[in-house]
């Protein structure tokens, strides 16, 4: 009975062994849209967003949209934009071009902006009458 045994076990053994292994990959798909990659999630995530959100607008926006300007009022936008842009250049000229002044200082519509090298860093202050901003950058760009 044992010798049997054996042999129906090795034959059982020669048999399985001789069979092709099959696999396949695994793909894990989240089932909780928060985990999930999927662009499709974006209105799920947009209400969870929504629902979890403790600051609501009050009244009219801060900012308001293009279309609520008249183009008088983008252009003047623009223009102050750019005037802005423009020192921004001339102090960051001033602080790290090709003759860099150890201070100085500048003042457009009220807005006062001063710097001065102490050491490795540059002191950078911003008084527009009612507040004062202080700024440390390092020396070097």
């Amino acid at each position: 009975m044992a010798q049997r045994l054996r042999s129906v076990v090795g034959g059982l053994a020669v048999l399985l062994s001789a069979c092709a292994a099959q696999a396949g990959s695994l793909v894990y798909t989240p089932v909780n849209p928060a985990f999930g990659g999927s662009p499709l999630n974006g209105n799920w995530m947009m209400s969870q967003a929504d629902a979890q959100n403790q600051f609501k607008e009050s009244g009219k926006s801060a900012i308001s949209g293009p279309s609520a300007l008249t183009p008088g009022q983008m252009f003047a936008n623009q223009l102050t934009s750019q005037l802005y842009a423009s020192l921004a250049n001339q102090i960051t000229e001033s602080l790290f071009g090709a003759n860099a002044q150890t201070s100085g200082s500048y003042t457009l519509a009220g807005t006062t902006i001063s710097f001065v090298r102490v050491g490795g860093e540059i002191q950078i202050t911003i008084n527009d009458g009612s507040t004062i901003t202080n700024v440390t950058v390092p020396a070097t760009p």
